[in-house]
């Protein structure tokens, strides 16, 4: 495996402080598998295949939003659909 480094993946990002918010973000999503890996796991811990997508420019600051987005706005779907069937149900009892 080649080594990843910090300085590299945030030569990519911009800055240091954008780097660190936008892998633990991703790391995350490793981690609670909402998201797959985009590379190779190789027994690597989330933090470092997350780096690894950034430095391969596979993940950035945009990607990370729009996937946010996506998210929200299928729990905002999801959530009145659960208030539209309680009160429906509501209705019929």
């Amino acid at each position: 495996m080649a080594r990843v480094t910090v300085q590299e993946a945030a030569e990519i990002i911009g800055n240091r402080f954008d780097l660190i918010l936008i892998a633990a973000r991703r790391a995350r999503q490793i981690q609670l598998h909402t998201r797959e890996a985009l590379v190779p796991e190789e027994n690597d811990k989330p933090t470092v295949i997350a780096l690894r997508e950034i430095e391969e420019g596979l993940i950035n600051g945009e990607i990370m939003d729009q996937f946010d987005n996506q998210q929200a706005v299928k729990q905002d779907i999801a959530e009145k659909e659960a208030i539209s069937f309680l009160a429906d149900v509501q209705a019929n009892a």
